[in-house]
């Protein structure tokens, strides 16, 4: 994420409780860690148990149907640095998996692919000098998917995860349990 003062997590209301915007009241957010995700961010703040630990992992199964924000207030000086052209991006070098950016308010894109990074202009968006809020919200990844016809011949458990641009193994193996990551978000840089 870009320098500034904490990120926060919460599993907000979405846009009609006006998460995306400026002013929005998120000292009861959890404080979290970029890069990271939503399984970390929510056993460091013991809201969770190990969903890696025994059976621990039906407890968690939950997370994957709700959307999570991410959120960070910064201020980025009165020069600031674009690129050689003068331009000023946004640069994500992950999120995991659809995933909506908001900086101040207004939608700058979404993205859809955890093995691709996501860039944004935001040359004429940011306001030097002043406060900028970015806000990231992970939209729940099965609900992104359903409703798409499976083609003939699919097998497996899950077959809805092979729409996804999103590792499979999060759905679960014969080595490994089901807590699909949630929000993953790698650093990003402005």
């Amino acid at each position: 994420m870009v320098p500034g003062n904490s990120t926060t997590l919460h599993r907000a209301k979405g846009e009609a409780a006006g998460a995306h915007r400026p002013g929005f009241a998120d000292a009861d957010w959890i404080a979290v860690d970029v890069p990271g995700d939503v399984h970390t961010a929510l056993i460091a703040a013991g809201r969770i148990k190990d969903p890696f630990y025994g059976t621990n992992e039906a407890a968690c199964a939950w997370m994957e149907d709700r959307e999570w924000w991410y959120r960070r207030t910064f201020t980025l000086d009165e020069n600031g640095e674009g690129d050689a052209d003068g331009y000023l991006r946004l640069v994500f070098h992950g999120l995991d998996t659809f995933a909506r950016v908001y900086l101040n308010g207004r939608l700058l894109g979404a993205h859809e692919n955890m093995f691709r990074e996501a860039a944004f202009d935001v040359t004429r968006k940011v306001r030097a000098g002043a406060p900028n809020t970015l806000a990231v919200c992970f939209d729940p990844p099965l609900q992104r998917v359903a409703g798409l016809e499976m083609p003939p011949g699919m097998w497996g458990r899950n077959p809805e995860r092979v729409w996804m641009r999103k590792a499979q193994f999060g759905y679960g193996w014969d080595w490994g349990p089901r807590p699909p990551d949630s929000g993953h978000l790698a650093r990003g840089r402005a």
